[in-house]
């Protein structure tokens, strides 16, 4: 019903002259000097189709689609890294006077952003307790975005998640015109990249390793450069349901006196919040970053890389999920220093490497040795490429 209506509404003759007006005073200026003729040939058209009209989208003129607006899906599987991505997208995007940013969001990291020239579609988290029926919550997300394409018509759009919805590969196919992304992590299954990745008009890898340099750092880290700040994000880069309490972290860790410890996300259990001293929105680019004593993080490469660049001796926590290629590059950082790599159940060997990360002689040690050049595209960048 909401396809029909929306069609109905754009074969208007209203809609129809509003949208030939603003293209040829707004959106293709250039095109004002044929705005007679234009006006002569919509008529023709509107006249000549309109006891024809079909809500069937494979019929149905659309217009055309605007080369200065982007449509983004941010997923929830993303976590916090993925809200951090799209928000950087924005500021890029639409440093451009013209440009218009259009992000659809199952993540509740986004709610209540706001940017000018940004239109804000959120929808449920799919993986919500409130969520009954996941053929309900497709349909919901198809016509969110079919809504979304049809009100601002963008040229691209770009998913970034782990696994496409069939919501929005639905909606995709009512839209032929619209070049579609598809942006994933090595975390990825294969089998759903080989399913999947033949609906979109590109797949693109998200990488932040490049393997085939290994730099030695000017700067070293001394005494002066260790605080007593710790970065505690075991499940940064995950669905915000899926993080392991860290209980058994911070009892190793409540053995440290005068440790600052900062967070990533707010925790219901006063036990665990209590600890924590500092709270980060914003990760990946927040300049406190580099005065770090320790981190312990989960597999998101794009964290592990980052801190590797700023040489922050690092515990890196895996489990059972991990991917193959991800425990692949995560060793190649760890065999060039500051890195220990431990899974989430050994318990022995993760209380040994916080030992090391807070062993001020060992701390200095592990940093200074060479580092493997950080790969790290911008989103804004990394599409266009």
């Amino acid at each position: 019903m909401l396809r029909n209506e929306l069609m109905r509404i754009r074969n208007t003759y209203s809609f129809r002259l509003g949208l030939l007006l603003t293209e040829s005073l707004f959106r293709k200026p250039w095109l004002l000097i044929l705005l007679p003729f234009r006006f002569m040939n919509m008529n023709y058209q509107f006249w000549k189709n309109r006891n024809t009209f079909t809500p069937d989208l494979d019929k149905s003129e659309l217009g055309a689609n605007n080369p200065e607006c982007l449509m983004l899906f941010v997923a929830s599987e993303g976590g916090r890294a993925a809200c951090e991505r799209a928000k950087d997208l924005a500021t890029e995007w639409l440093k451009e006077y013209r440009h218009h940013l259009v992000i659809v969001s199952s993540n509740p990291g986004l709610t209540g952003f706001h940017q000018q020239n940004l239109s804000l579609y959120m929808i449920p988290d799919p993986k919500s307790k409130e969520i009954t029926s996941p053929t309900q919550w497709n349909k919901s997300c198809e016509n969110t975005m079919y809504r979304a394409i049809y009100t601002h018509l963008p040229s691209k759009f770009v998913f970034d998640g782990p696994y496409p919805y069939r919501g929005v590969l639905n909606a995709m196919e009512a839209a032929p015109n619209m070049k579609s992304i598809w942006i994933h992590s090595e975390r990825t299954n294969k089998e759903v990249i080989v399913k999947s990745g033949p609906l979109f008009d590109e797949t693109k890898l998200m990488e932040y390793v490049d393997e085939t340099k290994t730099k030695k750092k000017v700067h070293k880290r001394n005494y002066h450069s260790i605080t007593n700040k710790l970065l505690l994000a075991p499940g940064y880069g995950y669905h915000e349901d899926s993080h392991r309490p860290p209980s058994m972290i911070l009892k190793y860790l409540s053995n440290y006196e005068d440790l600052n410890i900062i967070g990533v996300k707010p925790y219901s259990d006063h036990s665990i919040s209590s600890r924590i001293n500092e709270q980060w929105d914003e990760v990946i680019d927040n300049p406190g970053i580099e005065s770090l004593q320790a981190a312990i993080v989960s597999d998101n490469l794009e964290l592990i890389t980052k801190l590797h660049t700023m040489m922050v001796p690092t515990l890196c926590l895996l489990d059972q999920n991990t991917s193959p290629e991800a425990k692949k590059l995560i060793a190649s950082l760890a065999s060039s220093g500051a890195l220990f790599v431990s899974m989430w159940n050994d318990k022995t060997e993760i209380q040994l490497c916080i030992k090391a990360l807070f062993e001020r002689d060992w701390n200095l040690a592990i940093t200074q040795r060479g580092t493997v050049d950080r790969k790290a595209t911008p989103l804004h960048k990394f599409i266009n490429s």
